[in-house]
């Protein structure tokens, strides 16, 4: 491995970093550049080596307001009304909120009539809080254009000449105050677990009794999924992959795909810190975020300067290795395809998985799963399910339909009578060994092609290693997170894929022998 960084460039090499995932375009008209020009106008840089000149917005930070400040053509009112950029640390993510939530205390009514504005500036704790609130209030007394409207305090800035006022807010007080707030600036959430989230959830609740309200949340990439950030994530890339459909939620994550480069390289790190941070070369030095690499454990790098959240120690698959398997996943209505149902009980989540061994020698993959509502006290769509597999049993050359009898024998039996075929598959630890074993060498060896879609792609890289008295086999582990299209998958591929001999005998494989 390389123990020295890469030598420094007299002529820096400027980021072309794109998002990893950004909103879908819907055509509507921005105020985006009306609010930069108001930024650059009107707000300075806080601490650092800037302070005290004019902002300067890079072209992602422009590309950001100009989706944040998206407007329905018909109504005018907010395209999005929460958002959340996720970016590594030192891209300036803090101070553009500072920026944002300067706007929507004193920038013109772009969406009709402001009234009071009331902005909680919030973040896990007050030392994190201060950053944000501070970069506010040094750009309300270094410019010349503002300070003469605010007048602004160590924890509140109150706007003079007329209503409106933002204040500092931590979550670890535990506080719920923030009535009725307009905006709301959470910095850094992935640092909101526990008891704090809920003060996120009071202060956001908030906002629904003013129109237009805005709620922005900033974060680097965190280590929980099962956290609020890592929730909001998640959503995101469900929402922004067109499958969730939520015009009113903004998700912008800049990072790299795991396993995309080969960090012990020096020429594919600084590539890789080129294209996860849209500030690298610009006020973010490239060669310090390469030297760090150097310095501190690699899972910490890739989180905080690659923008990769950390998954559990106990995943099942090697890094990368699972990204690397992402292609066209077309299913062949002509060729032979398998499909897999996981089937839970009341509020879990359910899954069908179709497998199909290609003529290429490859096996396509692709999900469909149903998540009940446990807030709204939903239950599983039985019936959704059983028209899901009558459709694809329509429209596919389907040869085997695998189920687990424990959850969904009676769904089964009455396919089975219209004709589908329907065929047990127990999910024990003498089936789900070999079946859990093959697709994993299918992934390592690159047999296996999914489409990326984002609820697949969690459920396979949340589900972790669990030892029986016959092997390994696949398991929720420590993880609250749901796996049901892991284990869908790992069914449906064990059917399609080349019969591979193991070294144990296990029990007949019934109508799939």
């Amino acid at each position: 491995m390389t123990t020295t960084p890469a030598s420094t460039s007299s002529t820096p090499t400027l980021s072309k970093a794109r998002p990893l995932s950004a909103p879908r375009s819907l055509g509507w008209p921005t105020h985006g550049p009306r609010v930069c020009k108001w930024i650059e106008k009107h707000c300075v840089y806080g601490e650092g080596d800037y302070f005290g000149q004019p902002v300067r917005l890079l072209r992602f930070q422009k590309q950001f307001l100009y989706w944040l400040y998206e407007y329905n053509p018909v109504t005018g009112e907010r395209r999005f009304r929460e958002a959340m950029l996720e970016v590594p640390k030192g891209n300036g993510k803090t101070p553009l909120s500072a920026w944002v939530m300067l706007f929507e205390l004193l920038g013109p009514p772009i969406f009709g009539p402001k009234g009071s504005p009331i902005i909680p500036v919030a973040a896990a704790s007050f030392e994190q809080a201060d950053l944000l609130f501070g970069d506010m209030k040094h750009a309300c007394n270094e410019s010349p254009t503002l300070k003469a409207h605010v007048d602004a305090f160590d924890t509140e800035i109150i706007v003079k000449t007329g209503p409106g006022r933002a204040y500092r807010v931590a979550a670890a007080a535990g506080t719920n105050d923030g009535p009725r707030p307009s905006a709301l600036a959470a910095d850094e959430i992935h640092e909101w677990t526990g008891n704090k989230e809920r003060v996120h959830l009071v202060l956001a609740n908030g906002l629904a009794k003013r129109a237009n309200s805005l709620v922005l949340n900033t974060t680097t990439p965190g280590s929980d999924l099962d956290s609020m950030a890592g929730r909001k994530h998640l959503y995101g890339y469900q929402v922004n992959s067109g499958q969730v459909h939520d015009d009113r939620f903004l998700f912008v994550h800049y990072g790299v795909t795991d396993g995309a480069y080969d960090l012990t390289d020096e020429d594919q790190l600084r590539a890789a810190v080129l294209a996860a941070n849209p500030a690298a070369g610009y006020f973010l030095r490239t060669d310090d975020v390469v030297a760090r690499y150097f310095q501190i454990q690699e899972f910490e790098f890739c989180r905080y300067n690659l923008g990769l959240w950390t998954r559990a120690e106990e995943c099942w698959l090697p890094p990368g290795a699972w990204e690397a398997c992402e292609g066209e996943a077309e299913i062949d209505p002509e060729l032979p395809s398998h499909a897999a149902v996981d089937m839970a009980y009341k509020h879990d989540s359910v899954a069908v998985v179709i497998a199909q061994l290609g003529e290429d020698g490859k096996v396509r993959v692709q999900s469909k799963v149903w998540t009940p509502n446990k807030k709204q006290q939903q239950t599983i769509d039985v019936a959704a399910v059983e028209a899901h597999l009558r459709e694809r049993h329509r429209a596919l050359n389907l040869e085997t339909i695998a189920y687990d009898p424990a959850y969904f024998q009676r769904s089964a039996e009455v396919l089975l009578d219209e004709g589908l075929p329907m065929a047990e598959f127990p999910q024990a630890a003498n089936h789900m060994v070999p079946a859990c074993q093959d697709t994993y060498r299918a992934i390592a060896e690159k047999v296996l092609v999914h489409g990326s879609d984002p609820t697949l792609n969690d459920h396979v890289l949340a589900a972790a290693t669990r030892e029986t008295d016959r092997g390994w086999r696949l398991s929720k582990g420590k993880s609250k997170r749901h796996i049901d299209a892991c284990i869908a998958m790992v069914m449906a591929v064990f059917l399609a894929l080349p019969r591979i001999e193991h070294e144990e005998e296990t029990e007949p494989w019934g109508a799939y022998a």
